[in-house]
């Protein structure tokens, strides 16, 4: 195996990167230098499922901060468009980028339950990192749809999750499970809620799903294959937070087993459960 090559980075930008997650306090896991366990799981990933170098991948990083994934990403030759709604943290990512001559990572400002897809084309791979759980319902499903119809790939999802099932939210007639969480105070002015950096931008509440619901929320948004990473192992990682990875591709026929052909999830649960009840 080829061995990868390690660029020597400026202090301004390895400061940057030590920095990253700090905002939160001393209590924030992974956070600083130790967040390089998750842009190696991140990076691991992404080459071992899209089995091509990183020079053909197209990549699309939401909610990107300081562009630590980007970067990484760009460094390696990809082709990487990085969105953010806010432009605190991004901005030192982008002059971090100019720095190193990265002219295929793009920095944009731009919230991403109000992204339009027309235009932007199909990207190999999207990233969807810490974000998801900064989202309430209904926007946490709408954001999987815009996901899915600019993914042509691979999903990598890194979330928190709920531990319990509190509430249940209803999209397209199905129900998903998890628990509300409070990001702001009621009465926090759009200033203070920008202002917390490691917060959602402005809603009040985000929506966690329990992993089963978040499984079922990935496959309904048309993913026909979604894995749980656990390795490269990230030390430290909390019990409520994981990484997925979800394949858009097209559902198999069987020959052997014809009557699963074209049946969802929920139709061959109902049809084994009425196999095995008495008669």
């Amino acid at each position: 195996m080829t061995r990868e090559l390690v660029y020597a980075l400026d202090p301004e930008a390895l400061d940057l990167f030590a920095k990253k997650g700090t905002q939160g306090g001393p209590r924030v896991p992974q956070a600083g230098l130790a967040n390089g366990v998750k842009v190696r799981r991140i990076m691991q990933v992404t080459r071992d499922f899209a089995r091509r170098p990183f020079s053909e991948l197209r990549i699309l990083d939401l909610g990107c901060g300081e562009g630590v994934y980007a970067i990484e990403a760009g460094l390696r030759g990809a082709e990487v468009l990085a969105l953010d709604a806010r432009t605190e943290r991004m901005e030192a990512g982008a002059a971090c980028a100019a720095r190193l001559g990265l002219a295929a990572v793009r920095f944009r400002q731009e919230d991403v339950r109000r992204l339009r897809t027309d235009g932007l084309g199909s990207f190999d791979v999207v990233y969807v990192l810490g974000l998801l759980y900064h989202l309430d319902a209904p926007d946490i499903f709408s954001v999987l749809d815009k996901v899915h119809d600019l993914c042509g790939g691979m999903l990598v999802i890194d979330t928190l999750i709920s531990l319990t099932a509190e509430i249940q939210v209803e999209w397209r007639g199905r129900t998903y499970a998890g628990r509300r969480c409070r990001e702001h105070e009621d009465d926090d002015t759009d200033a203070v809620r920008r202002g917390r950096v490691l917060k959602s931008i402005d809603n009040t509440f985000s929506f966690h799903f329990t992993k089963e619901s978040l499984l079922r929320a990935v496959r309904d948004a048309g993913f026909t294959s979604v894995c749980e990473c656990h390795i490269p192992a990230e030390p430290g990682k909390a019990e409520d937070r994981i990484t997925l990875v979800a394949l858009k591709g097209s559902p198999v026929l069987l020959s052997t087993y014809p009557w699963v052909n074209d049946k969802s999830e929920f139709e061959i649960e109902q049809t084994l459960r009425s196999a095995e009840s008495p008669t």
